[in-house]
Parts: structure tokens; sequence; C-alpha cells
């Protein structure tokens, strides 16, 4: 088994990405190569998870395993247990939410497996196919094609900031020795944390080979998930320093750090509003790092108290 491609899901409807990917294992030349390890990591939309159920029942294989879990593990410690599981020599991990560019997406991971030339291999991430289509999600589209989506080459000048679980492949052997830290609960930056790990001993590749984001929430969604974001942000701040000071919002996060508590609170508020009600989605961008900036800077104050 030379590829072990391992998805976790959590309120999702798996089966676009599942029979996209059974589309390309089911031909000869993958045969006998590749397995495909599915983790529900306790659904709460019984209908989507009963769907989901049904759609691995029908499209039973050998090379395919669901394991439903019995808690939420969490976005790190889902991703160590789908691990442990597999029996590859390499581990493709994928969201959920994502869906394969090409035909020959898992081709391409195999011919750079079978080159044996690198420890992680990342395929990168695109908005090119979009199956949420209100309004509603056009700032979250924007927001990922701003600052996930980069060519290969753009990638591979600073090989760790540009890591996503979304769609990566890792030796097994390193990630044994390298597997995701699990103080990092909730959302974000799991990811960046284990590519500063990474990028210390091991060598990084990144490819074009995208996967399409697929999962858009609303506006006010995004917001809510940068705010649920700064725990984990200040936690790669605090494990990884250099990671952060090399940041573009390192000195912004700096100078507000002279700011009262009271003053920060008072222009969260506003901003959170100005965030909200802008409809032109460049200028709700600027807000939103300086909100998200402000935020950083108060959890920086507070932890100082403590």
């Amino acid at each position: 088994m030379l590829i072990s491609i391992l998805v976790p899901v959590f309120n999702w409807d798996i089966s676009r990405l599942i029979a996209s990917l059974l589309a390309e294992i089911d031909t000869p030349a993958l045969e006998g190569l590749v397995e495909l390890i599915v983790v529900d990591d306790a659904s709460t939309d019984a209908a989507l998870l009963s769907k989901n159920n049904a759609f691995l029942a029908s499209n039973s294989r050998p090379c395919l395993r669901y394991l439903p879990a019995r808690e939420n593990l969490g976005r790190a410690r889902v991703r160590n247990t789908l691990a442990a599981e597999a029996s590859g020599r390499f581990l493709l991990f994928l969201d959920c939410d994502v869906l394969p560019d090409s035909g020959d997406f898992i081709g391409k991971y195999l011919f750079c497996a079978e080159a044996d030339s690198h420890d992680v291999v990342c395929g990168g991430i695109s908005y090119r196919t979009r199956v949420m289509l209100g309004t509603e999600f056009d700032y979250h589209a924007y927001l990922g094609n701003r600052k996930e989506v980069k060519s290969a080459a753009d990638r591979n000048k600073e090989p760790w900031r540009h890591i996503l679980t979304s769609n990566i492949m890792v030796r097994k052997s390193v990630f044994e020795c390298t597997s995701f830290d699990e103080r990092f609960t909730g959302y974000g930056y799991e990811d960046i944390e284990w590519g500063v790990r990474l990028s210390r001993e091991y060598r990084i590749l990144h490819i074009d080979n995208t996967a399409s984001h697929l999962g858009l929430v609303s506006k006010i969604t995004t917001y809510d998930k940068m705010r649920a974001s700064v725990r984990n942000y200040l936690l790669l701040k605090e494990l990884c320093p250099g990671a952060f000071h090399a940041s573009t919002i390192s000195k912004l996060v700096s100078l507000l750090t002279g700011l009262s508590e009271s003053l920060l609170e008072k222009i969260d508020v506003i901003l959170k509003s100005m965030f909200l009600s802008q409809s032109r989605n460049d200028v709700a961008f600027l807000l939103y790092q300086f909100n998200f900036a402000v935020l950083l800077a108060l959890g920086t104050k507070r932890a100082a108290r403590r």
C-alpha cells in the first residue's frame, strides 16, 4: 500500500468527494496501491449522517473503510486517529468539503510517492468549483482566494507558511514523529504550527494539484470563526514566535498592545459593525484583518495579566 487517503467528516455530504476519489482508485493503474479511510467525527446532523452511511454502504470496496467516532475529536486529534489506522507509506489528508480539480488527482500524488524525493507534498487549494452560490457566501470565497490560493511556485518560496491540511500528503514515518499538536482545539492554526515543525527537519514540496474548497459559510459565520481562532493563534505565537513575527499582522498587533483594553474593546465593537455592513469585499477584508489584530492584542494583554 503506497497511499492512504484520510478524510475526517463532520456534518458534510461526502458523496461528491468520495465518488470522485473512487472513480480514480478503481482504475487499473491504482489497483492495490491506494486505500481510503473515512472517519465521521461524531456528526450532529442526523440526516447527513444517514445519507453518508447509505452512500458508503452502497459503494463498498475492499479499499474503503468507514470508522464513526464515538465522540467529537476535533481537527488535530481526528487526523492523528486517521493516521494510526492507515497502512500506506504516505498519508494523503483531505478535508471532507474539498473536490479534486483534475481527473488524475491521486495519480499526481502517486507520482511523487513513487519518486520518493520529498517527505511532504502539498497540492494547494482553489475555489474553481463552487456549489454554494448565494451572495451570503461571496465574502468567504473572496477571503479564500485572497489568502489561500497560491501557485506552487509561490508556495515553494516559504514552504512552511502555505501548508494546508485540507490537501496534503506526508510520509507516514514522518507523521509518526511529527503528529498534530492536540493542544490546538477548536478552529484554526494547527496546520501552521505543524508546518513549522515539519520544515525544521523534512523536505517539503508544493505542487499544482489543487482541490476546490466547497464548504463556504456566510459572512457572519466567517467572522465568528475568525474570533474563535484567536485562542489558537495566540498558542501559535507562544509555540512558534518566529512564525508569528514573520507574519504581516505581527507589527500591527505590537502597536495595538500599547492601547488600553477598554479602548481595544470599543474598537472591536466598531470594527465588527463596519465589517458586517460593508458590501465591498476588498474593504471588508481590511476591516476583518484589522479586527483580528485588535483581538490578538486584547488576548495578549489579558494573558499578560494572568
